[in-house]
């Protein structure tokens, strides 16, 4: 093996090793701020509570700071090897992110009228005078959450996909910025049907939002190919 190729090689396992120290750290961030006593979480560990009982206050300071040095950690890893980064980033992603979406769909195709419910909290259709959506809304819109994220992994048709997947993400900022300027406590509705329950809960909601659907633009803008086709030369 020459010393070029030794060199390069070295590069992208070094490459490979800050990826996976970056995919912890976003999914120790996104479970933080949203997935509170979750085995990926650490303000809730209670001899953590017992040494600061407040700790759990702060799941959402960790969770961003986390996501923030996932950041930082791509940086060195793009800088390491270029092209090697940029393919396991949109692999990374498109599982993350499709994943992420069809586990959120399982819940309101199980239980409509309850998603139906929660939708129906926001007050959003009854402001716009069009109650009668609800129903078709919270029947239709966890099936586009599941074929879309099927479609993110499972085929090739990245662009699609993303740009579907980036503009729910809009309507959920938009409904939950809804939420929040009208003083509703409630919860997102995403990965839970618990109804409303405070403030917070949207805050935590449009946070998570605001950070994920950056990735999500980015993949609307790469080549439409397959997991297996990402690493094709």
């Amino acid at each position: 093996m020459s010393e070029v190729s030794t060199k390069n090689t070295k590069r992208t396992v070094f490459s490979a090793a800050l990826l996976v120290v970056a995919s912890l750290f976003v999914a120790f961030g996104v479970a933080e701020i949203s997935f509170p006593e979750s085995f990926l979480t650490f303000t809730d560990h209670d001899w953590l509570l017992d040494i600061w009982p407040k700790a759990y206050r702060y799941n959402i300071h960790v969770g961003v700071a986390a996501c923030i040095i996932c950041g930082l950690l791509i940086i060195p890893a793009y800088k390491l090897q270029k092209d090697f980064a940029v393919r396991a980033l949109e692999m990374l992603c498109r599982i993350g992110i499709g994943g992420m979406f069809i586990f959120a769909s399982i819940f309101k195709i199980q239980d409509p009228h309850q998603f139906a419910t929660l939708v129906a909290q926001y007050q959003f259709f009854s402001a716009l005078h069009v109650d009668f959506v609800n129903n078709f809304f919270a029947l239709v819109y966890p099936q586009f959450e599941l074929w879309f994220g099927l479609a993110m992994i499972f085929t090739p048709f990245v662009k699609e996909s993303a740009f579907a997947i980036f503009w729910m993400f809009v309507s959920f900022i938009i409904a939950l910025a809804w939420a929040l300027w009208n003083d509703l406590g409630i919860t997102c509705g995403c990965f839970e049907l618990e109804g409303a329950q405070d403030k917070a809960e949207a805050w935590t909601s449009l946070i998570r939002d605001l950070i994920l659907i950056w990735p999500t633009l980015w993949l609307a803008f790469r080549k439409n190919r397959s997991l297996i086709g990402i690493w094709r030369k």
